[in-house]
């Protein structure tokens, strides 16, 4: 049924197929737009256009679903997973990844080939995952209905609207942050990110969190534990048996911390210095006098456990905090 295509002559029809053509000529191969059909190569094709910023295999597999057989079709997308292009490519399917990476599949013409650059644009460069960018993503993901946007996220973390719009440019070309719809692709955003987390470091002090917590400062020391994921929701059995894990943040807080250790004392608690400098914490349970630290945003504590291989990814998903992500 054709209602699943983009319809022709319209201003979003003609933008794709602009893109599709420019992906082409990109590769060297002459190629034009022609009364709906794509000509490209001396082949003529009539194509039918889908735009999704970021599908998930799911939605591809509706869509394969509802498109009709023998007319070759093209998914523009701002990213598409390799689950999803595996799927397509068995259905016969094209796409155009503006990460850079096309593929036009029919009888005459058979493509599939990187493009330089993100549909032919220059791919932008530097690494997305200075503390600056991990702030950034953070803030995105404890809001992930709200649109990723520097003037929303800057005010938030305390940074320059110039310097996070460079992250979130970035987090685009890899086609993580829709183009159009400034959302973030879930859960693959979170992965990516929790791949980059760093959770090296640790230092093993034989003093108590309270004892930390006093040296370290008010604000200063944030549990970020097994058991301070299950005050966010986690479901994790016997979490009270892991060690105490704590982030203290900043540079003073933390000399004043690593102060505390030596020794022959067995060690209480493992502290590491925060990886950020803006940091989200669980407002439901503030500091008193018994408990003297903050408690970590469960999203903050999803990424720390999902850093370790072994078992984070199972604790997390099962867990249910980040949207796409298996129950």
């Amino acid at each position: 049924m054709r209602s699943v295509f983009v319809t022709p002559h319209t201003p979003e029809h003609d933008e794709l197929a602009e893109e599709l053509v420019a992906a082409l000529g990109a590769l060297g191969i002459a190629a034009g737009y022609v009364d709906d059909a794509l000509v490209a190569d001396g082949a003529r094709l009539p194509v039918g256009l889908l735009h999704r910023a970021h599908p998930t295999p799911a939605d591809l597999a509706q869509l394969v679903a509802d498109g009709p057989a023998g007319l070759p079709v093209v998914v523009v997308a701002d990213r598409i997973s390799e689950p999803g292009r595996a799927l397509l490519r068995k259905a016969g399917w094209g796409w155009l990844d503006r990460r850079g990476h096309v593929r036009v599949w029919a009888p005459g013409l058979r493509i599939d080939s990187p493009v330089p650059g993100p549909a032919g644009e220059r791919r932008r460069g530097g690494n997305p995952w200075t503390t600056v960018g991990l702030e950034t993503v953070l803030a995105v993901l404890t809001e992930p209905d709200l649109p990723a946007t520097a003037r929303r996220v800057a005010p938030v973390i305390g940074r320059s609207v110039g310097t996070v719009h460079e992250v979130i440019a970035r987090l685009a070309a890899e086609g993580l942050v829709g183009r159009a719809t400034h959302r973030p692709l879930l859960p693959e955003l979170f992965w990516e990110v929790a791949a980059h987390w760093p959770d090296d470091g640790w230092v093993p002090l034989p003093a108590d969190l309270a004892a930390v917590a006093e040296r370290a400062g008010p604000g200063s020391v944030v549990r970020v534990d097994e058991r301070a994921a299950t005050l966010g929701g986690a479901r994790i059995a016997a979490a009270g048996s892991f060690p105490v894990r704590a982030y203290v943040v900043g540079d003073n807080a933390f000399r004043k911390v690593r102060a505390l250790g030596g020794g022959d004392g067995a060690a209480r608690c493992l502290v590491r210095q925060a990886p950020v400098h803006w940091f989200p914490v669980n407002a439901d349970y503030p500091p008193d006098d018994e408990r003297p630290w903050l408690v970590g945003h469960p999203m903050v504590c999803a990424l720390r456990l999902a850093a370790d291989p072994a078992r984070g990814r199972e604790i997390v998903e099962s867990w249910g905090i980040v949207p796409g992500s298996a129950p």
